[in-house]
């Protein structure tokens, strides 16, 4: 629900950035010069103690249901309508301002600045993702499919927090406290919880080739609510009409522990990359206490020849850059499980199996053609919390346009 204030405050964010990104193109007519950059248009001063840059993306997408004993919306959507503006000032601070419109609604996404003045390591405050989970962390612009794994329903994502982020040639460690999601806070006015998240990786290296990424993460929250209660939800990583197929509702809970782990194996233009996550959540009342679990695998193949970068300063996998104007060629294929029932707590959220066979036309920096194949394989609990029928195994077929500049 929607309150008055949350609208009024909606206007101003749009009437911020709009002010925000005027700044930023008459400042790009001052002294200082515009650079090209793996398909991204930068402005920097001369002495190179300011930067700014645009961060645009438009995801349309398109998804047909197939072969389903329930009603899905088959159609078009516009997935993601991204419009962030991203800086640097005096040379060792940084800021980014980013939203989301898209289902007719407007949504803060990071919000944020960081003080960098320190050798591999950096101080943020805002909001913004808390680190854990790999595949969560991940820019949406550069997911191999097109949506994330059954597992991504456990990580807190974006929450208002202090971070700390440090690194060495091979090794990655991120640590952050942070209280409620922006909306969330803007629906409950209520005392945030407080929560903390930390998320180390090795990245060793064998010759130029070959790459090695080995993390772990934890997380340890209460429920963001006076309800004490939290409720874990998912598509069939499928978001045409929203179908949370899987869906459990916990309540008296007083504690939140998410244990990560999290691999990759990257040779030249292959690569590997797994997580599993378990969620334990501790009840009050004498109720029994709760365990969730999920895991993926996928195997990466860019057929014309691209690498898939890695940076430790995020612990991440960058953006793939075709060589050649023909564009890039990526064939990929994942296998995710989620099990959202634990009998000994009578929750019975459902269990589903998927797997998806992806081929990714990376036409440009700027452009990128999505296909995806989705095989579902869902339990009689797999039903919404009853609003649907279960054990409805189907397939879907997706396809997305990508335009990011």
């Amino acid at each position: 629900m929607r309150t008055k204030n949350g609208g009024e405050m909606r206007k101003s964010i749009v009437l911020l950035f709009v002010v925000l990104c005027v700044g930023i193109l008459s400042a790009e007519t001052s002294t200082g010069g515009t650079s090209w950059e793996s398909g991204i248009l930068k402005w920097t001063s001369d002495d190179g103690n300011f930067q700014t840059r645009l961060d645009v993306r438009m995801y349309l997408d398109f998804a047909q249901f197939l072969n389903s004993e329930n009603d899905f919306r088959n159609g078009t959507m516009l997935r993601r309508g991204r419009f962030a503006v991203k800086s640097k000032l005096w040379e060792v601070w940084n800021a980014e301002y980013d939203m989301d419109i898209a289902d007719n609604s407007v949504e803060v996404k990071d919000m944020w600045f960081s003080y960098n003045g320190f050798k591999n390591g950096f101080i943020k405050v805002g909001h913004f993702k808390v680190p854990f989970s790999l595949n969560e962390l991940t820019s949406s612009r550069l997911l191999t499919f097109m949506e994330r794994g059954y597992p991504n329903v456990f990580p807190p994502g974006r929450r208002s927090a202090l971070g700390v982020t440090k690194w060495g040639n091979i090794w990655h460690l991120s640590t952050a406290v942070y209280g409620q999601e922006l909306a969330e806070k803007e629906q409950t006015r209520i005392d945030e919880s407080i929560g903390f998240a930390g998320r180390f990786a090795l990245s060793p290296r064998i010759g130029e080739k070959l790459l090695f990424h080995l993390g772990a993460g934890g997380v340890y929250q209460t429920p963001d609510n006076d309800s004490e209660s939290i409720e874990y939800k998912i598509e069939p990583e499928a978001k045409m009409g929203d179908s949370e197929i899987l869906v459990a509702d916990i309540s008296d809970v007083e504690t939140i522990i998410l244990y990560g782990l999290e691999g990759a194996v990257k040779y030249d233009n292959f690569s590997i990359q797994g997580e599993y996550i378990q969620s334990n959540l501790a009840r009050l009342n004498d109720l029994e206490d709760v365990t969730f679990s999920g895991f993926y695998t996928f195997l990466s193949w860019i057929i014309t020849g691209e690498e898939r970068p890695y940076y430790v300063n995020e612990g991440e996998f960058g953006q793939v850059i075709p060589n050649s104007k023909k564009g890039a060629f990526e064939l990929a294929v994942r296998y995710s499980h989620l099990d959202l029932t634990d009998e000994d707590a009578l929750i019975f959220g459902g269990m589903a199996n998927n797997i998806v066979v992806g081929l990714n036309w990376y036409a440009n920096p700027n452009l990128r053609i999505m296909l995806n194949y989705n095989i579902v394989d869902n339990s009689e609990n797999a039903n919404m919390g009853g609003s649907l029928i279960g054990n409805d195994d189907f397939n879907v077929f997706q396809m997305r346009a990508v335009v990011n500049f």
